[in-house]
């Protein structure tokens, strides 16, 4: 079959739009990482990127279209994490790791708190920020495989195993420490199995007895 110049032409054009989308993405997150979330905006990202602002649109049609595909692109980083790990401990470090791999990643998808930028404040990203917080707590398979007692409910479980993998986030010491993390864990997990226990030497204990 004989070469067309223009189907070639074509999919040079799309290589080339699809690294400078990419182009762009990057300098995103080196804005969001050097600035933080408060001050990000299209024209810093244009200027970081040496590409005018009206480019940047012709790629991304507002703030909003930017930060969600930023979002996005930080939940597949969380997901990808996730799936890579080798067990149940390594799954828990996941969100940690973000933290400190990727602070504005992080950030992005567990904000600490409200901004009301219709940027940051939108259904599309409120729905991929649902999906990371609920990733961590989807470790049922994993959880299967130790020596804990998860809640029967599966919302409950997918709480648990949330809470156990979010504390390091947010306690510095956690957060320093693996084999801190490793022992919080251990104790978080052996804690369940305990309380699932004593919950049911305690329904057994409300038994009726017999009275003959």
């Amino acid at each position: 079959m004989a070469f067309d110049p223009a189907v070639g032409i074509a999919e040079r054009r799309a290589r080339e739009r699809e690294q400078r989308r990419a182009d762009i993405v990057t300098a995103a997150w080196a804005v969001a990482e050097r600035d933080g979330w408060a001050t990000f905006s299209v024209e810093r990202v244009a200027a970081h990127a040496e590409l005018g602002r009206a480019t940047v649109y012709g790629y991304f049609e507002s703030l909003e279209a930017l930060v969600l595909a930023l979002a996005q692109d930080a939940f597949a980083d969380l997901s990808e994490r996730v799936a890579a790990a080798a067990g149940l401990p390594e799954a828990l470090d996941v969100p940690v790791r973000l933290s400190q791999h990727r602070p504005a990643a992080f950030s992005l998808l567990y904000p600490a708190q409200h901004d009301p930028r219709p940027a940051f404040s939108n259904d599309e990203l409120d729905a991929v920020r649902v999906g990371a917080r609920q990733i961590i707590g989807r470790l049922s398979r994993l959880a299967k495989k130790s020596p804990s007692a998860l809640p029967d409910d599966a919302p409950s479980a997918e709480a648990f195993l949330a809470a156990i993998g979010m504390a390091a986030t947010v306690v510095p010491e956690l957060s320093k420490s693996t084999t801190l993390r490793r022992r919080w864990q251990d104790f978080a997990l052996r804690e369940a199995g305990m309380a699932d226990e004593a919950a049911g030497s305690d329904s057994d204990s409300d038994e009726p007895g017999d009275d003959r």
